[in-house]
């Protein structure tokens, strides 16, 4: 699959996802299910992930794998990374690899809360009037 292709079955998975795990757990309250929201991260099991899609074409090298995948991570690792320090090392290593593999850094690189992580998942540089495709089911 193309970039778009595998973007939209990454979609259709959290969706999916969503369908299973809503009648048991409620979204993680410390993040929005806004998906165009700033503070938006996808929640399963009651909690908070920044997903990160890997595929065989992708325009990021450091987003190619053999086959289709989903990378779960949970939001609070990240905020006890904040809470001990080491968010800034770990996040400057992992920008000097990408920009030493890649030439640069994602284009959709940004803070958490800036704008809605959901333009990263994928990993393709989107259109500015891109809108995420998730929908919470009635």
């Amino acid at each position: 699959a193309d970039e778009q292709q595998f973007e939209a079955w990454l979609w259709r998975v959290l969706v999916q996802l969503h369908a299973l795990d809503a009648p048991y757990y409620a979204w993680d309250p410390a993040v929005s299910k806004d998906p165009a929201a700033g503070n938006f991260a996808f929640s399963f099991g009651g909690k908070a992930f920044f997903v990160v899609g890997m595929h065989p074409r992708s325009s990021r090298v450091s987003r190619r794998f053999l086959l289709p995948a989903l990378v779960f991570n949970l939001h609070s690792q990240f905020n006890e990374a904040r809470q001990s320090g080491a968010f800034l090392r770990i996040r400057s290593a992992v920008r000097g690899r990408e920009t030493a593999l890649q030439g640069s850094l994602n284009p959709e690189l940004s803070e958490f809360g800036a704008i809605s992580e959901a333009r990263q998942y994928a990993g393709r540089k989107v259109e500015e009037q891109w809108k995420c495709p998730f929908t919470m089911p009635t």
